[in-house]
């Protein structure tokens, strides 16, 4: 999930804004001529390549040294370079329509080039590549202790591909009568772009090595956009520089959830075709350049250029496109740009760090004719400082960006833009860009959609210092509520940035029950995030599938109060609780609480097992404990919405959960008990066979307890797939005093569909499962399970246990990305296929189906 937020804002912008369009104008082409000669000579020079700094438009000198190069956008300057001579630059008056530039070429300084062996019948560019390789250990920015740098960042959105149907919608209309004739922005394939964002950036990011660690530092923002501000969650998202900061050394590159061969990876040969086109300079260095394809281009990998420096085989530069047969979803084309310095230190050693990075990327919707959306960062990093090491603590403190981030400095901009920035800062176009933006947010249905959009993705609506929600538990329809409605509510951070209150009220038109929750919480420091808080809830409940067990699946706890509600129970439930964060990557939980078990199915246990069958029953529990959790993710990212913290996951490493229960009889428990649960997760990156993502947990009690103090297995008999749960388990099935359960999901992304003709046009993806559960329930729980008949002539429930020597066992495989949407899984129930304790029959095999929107 590392770059999931960053997602979420470009799929929140385009949500908000799906019906919107600019206006045609006429389109400006402007013009440049000019005649190409030796400094020395000033004969011509034939076939030179004349380009514009930063664009990928250019063309070639005629035979006779002239040239004519026509373009829709500029930039401010035009680079032309030519073999045996030094790369010269020629400023460009953007003012003007058409213009003629002359240059002359002074020799280069003739920097010999290292010998090449070409053997035969083998590609030349394969040398060159074997000795990047060879030299990585040299060049590789890991081979430093560590290293800081200032970055500044340049953001800019803006919608594209708006069809003549879109700009016949109401919305386009009212936002037209509000934008001026003039207001109109070309992109350099002559598209109208509507601009959402603008934003500027400057962080200081600090890198270790031994072991690894990363910290950056928000210092200033500066955002206009549609539907963000200059501070909070905006601020964090677009500061950040690990967007963009891929190690093309590294074997394989992550792009929007997905790992795509570097070109210049251990496995580049089974990856790419290349061509050494010709050798060239850039800046100081001399460098071969190579050209790459991918063999197949479904695959998940690159077109594009590397420029490699001859005497050390660093990588000095790279262009890499991502094409739209690519095996990725809406992403017409992504482009990314680097260029690479070599840094040393006072002892001399010497890596390649990124200095100038751009990332573009031409998103788009389902179908062909969909709306489109243009992201371009820009990233230009200074004032490196190699091999200085801070102290392991420095890297482990949590972040919290200062209030002044965000407030308003021009004379702070001016002089980033003069000693940071550089020509990467806002121009022209960009300036009317952000004028246009402000207009945009003044148009009232603009700012329905923000909120509509908003909605559409957080789950909230917000109202001043309320956040009204979440909507997918608005309404629900089962056979114990009837139809349920609820409404819910928490404050934000213009409430205050200190106390937090959330709540809810429900109703069923069929039990004719109200039911209800609410909470305070008190942060005490979002430095090490600490915060003091206070529950209570009364509702209706399903055993098995309170939010706490499922994880936090808020989508799957709302569908599950549908249809007929099995394991139904209500419950009244309080809770003091302290959490705090004291290192980074290590959150620590106190719970001391109570809760009521009061089922609504025939459901009765015995208070004296050993009396057996003369023992008195109950059916309703008063459960009273204390508990302390631990959680470690050693390596995850966060950032701060408001007063809410949101992980971004973490990278390469597991996230373990430790949890620690007491209950006790002294608190008002019926039961004196213990309880030990461990979980852990990770997603597990490997290469061309895709990502694999795992859920360990193991739970054990040696008390003597009822079945819904026990641990109630997770099932899932809808016709909804559903990770992490067993997707052919009845509603507590199984339940057991000591589990090991294990969930393992493998995404094979275009590996095998990708090579079968006919296929691979679909864009398909493999999907595979395993689910595994080992349990047992001892004799002594077993015996507290009641089975005479109720006094309503009803035999009460008995719940299934498992055999310790057999594990339940689920497989599973399917189709992912049907349509760019849709997953079809079929999915195989091995063991314990007989009826169990409540004659409710079992289905081997069953096909279900998903929906989801990923890249």
């Amino acid at each position: 999930m590392g770059n999931r937020l960053r997602v979420r804002l470009l799929f929140l912008l385009t949500g908000l804004l799906i019906g919107l369009s600019g206006q045609l104008h006429a389109q400006t082409t402007y013009s440049i001529t000019g005649l190409v000669t030796d400094a020395k000579n000033g004969e011509p020079v034939p076939f030179a390549s004349v380009a514009l700094v930063g664009k990928r438009v250019g063309t070639i000198t005629d035979e006779k040294g002239r040239y004519t190069l026509r373009t829709n956008v500029l930039s401010d300057s035009l680079v032309v370079s030519s073999m045996g001579y030094a790369n010269t630059r020629r400023a460009i008056d953007k003012e003007r329509i058409t213009q003629a530039i002359d240059v002359q070429l002074p020799m280069s300084a003739g920097t010999a080039l290292q010998e090449v062996v070409v053997r035969a019948g083998e590609n030349p560019a394969f040398r060159v590549l074997r000795q990047v390789r060879k030299n990585r250990s040299l060049n590789d920015r890991n081979r430093l202790k560590a290293y800081e740098y200032d970055s500044y960042q340049k953001t800019e959105i803006a919608l594209s591909h708006l069809t003549d149907r879109m700009r016949q919608s109401m919305l386009f209309r009212k936002i037209n009568q509000a934008m001026s004739q003039v207001d109109s922005i070309v992109d350099k394939e002559g598209n109208r772009l509507l601009p959402l964002l603008v934003s500027e950036s400057v962080t200081h990011t600090y890198f270790r090595t031994g072991p690894q660690r990363r910290r950056e530092d928000v210092r200033k923002t500066r955002i206009r956009g549609v539907a963000v501000d200059d501070a909070g969650l905006s601020s964090q998202l677009l500061g950040g520089t690990s967007l963009i900061s891929q190690n093309f050394y590294d074997n394989y590159i992550p792009i929007l959830g997905k790992d795509f061969a570097s070109p210049i990876g251990e496995n580049w040969r089974n990856w790419y075709e290349f061509f050494l086109a010709d050798t060239t300079q850039l800046g100081d260095h001399i460098c071969y350049e190579i050209q790459f394809d991918p063999k197949r281009p479904e695959d998940l990998a690159f077109t594009g250029k590397a420029w490699i420096d001859t005497t050390t085989f660093a990588l000095c530069e790279i262009e890499a496109h991502i094409g739209s047969r690519a095996n990725l979803n809406y992403v017409r084309e992504l482009t990314i740009e680097q260029e690479l310095e070599p840094t040393v230190d006072s002892s001399g050693s010497a890596g390649w760090l990124p200095v100038g990075l751009k990332m573009s990327a031409d998103l788009t919707g389902v179908g062909k004719q969909s709306l489109g959306m243009r992201a371009q960062v820009t990233l230009r990093n200074s004032n490196i400082v190699v091999n200085k090491p801070k102290p392991i603590l420095f890297y482990e403190q949590p972040i919290e960006p200062n209030d002044t981030v965000a407030t308003t400095n021009e004379a702070y901009w001016g002089t980033v833009q003069r000693t940071l920035a550089g020509p990467d800062s806002l121009n022209k176009t960009d300036q009317k860009a952000r004028m246009m933006i402000e207009k945009l947010r003044e148009v009232p249905a603009v700012r329905t959609a923000e909120a509509i959009g908003q909605i559409a993705v957080t789950g909230f609506l917000k109202v001043g210092g309320f956040d009204l929600g979440p909507y997918p538990y608005l309404f629900a329809v089962n056979t114990v509520e009837g139809l349920r409605t609820r409404i819910g509510f928490r404050t934000n951070e213009e409430f205050s940035r200190h106390l937090v209150f959330r709540g809810y009220l429900a109703y069923g038109t069929l039990d004719k029950e109200f039911k209800y929750g609410g909470e305070a919480d008190y942060l005490i420091s979002r430095q090490h995030w600490t915060q003091l808080g206070v529950r209570m809830s009364y509702d209706l409940e399903r055993l098995g599938l309170t939010p706490e067990l499922i994880g936090g699946n808020r989508l799957f706890y709302a569908l599950s109060r549908f249809g007929r509600y099995r394991g139904a129970y209500q419950s009244m439930q309080k809770e003091v609780f302290f959490v705090t964060e004291p290192v980074k990557g290590v959150l620590l939980r106190a719970t001391v609480g109570s809760r009521t078990f009061d089922p609504l199915f025939p459901y009765e246990y015995r208070l004296n097992p050993e009396l057996g069958d003369q023992s008195p029953v109950r059916s309703s529990i008063d459960d009273a404990y204390w508990s302390i959790e631990a959680r470690l993710a050693r390596k995850e990212k966060y950032i701060m919405d408001g007063n809410e913290r949101i992980t971004l996951g973490t990278k390469r490493a597991p996230v373990l959960t430790i949890r620690y229960t007491r209950g006790m009889t002294g608190l008002g428990s019926d039961f004196n008990y213990n309880r030990l649960t461990v979980r852990a997760q990770q997603t597990l990156r490997l290469g061309p066979l895709g990502r694999m993502t795992y859920l360990l947990s193991a739970g054990y009690t040696p008390s003597a307890l009822p079945a819904p103090l026990l641990f109630p297995h997770i099932g899932n008999p809808t016709p909804l797939l559903t990770t992490n749960t067993f997707n052919r388990m009845q509603f507590y099935e199984f339940v057991s005093d000591r589990f090991v359960a294990m969930h393992m999901q493998h995404k094979f992304e275009g590996f095998l569909f990708n090579r079968l003709p006919g296929i691979r046009k679909l864009n398909w993806r493999l999907v595979a499962n395993a689910d595994m559960l080992w349990g047992t329930m001892s004799e002594k729980n077993q015996n507290v399970e009641s089975s005479k008949p109720m006094p309503n002539g009803m035999r009460p429930i008995r719940f299934g246990h498992l055999d310790p020597s057999i594990p339940y066992v689920e497989l599973g495989y399917g189709i992912d990305n049907i349509f760019k949407i849709f997953r079809v899984q079929a999915v195989h129930r091995l063991t314990y296929l007989e009826p169990g304790p409540n004659n409710i029959p079992t289905n081997r095999f069953v096909i279900k189906a998903a929906a989801s929107i990923s890249f």
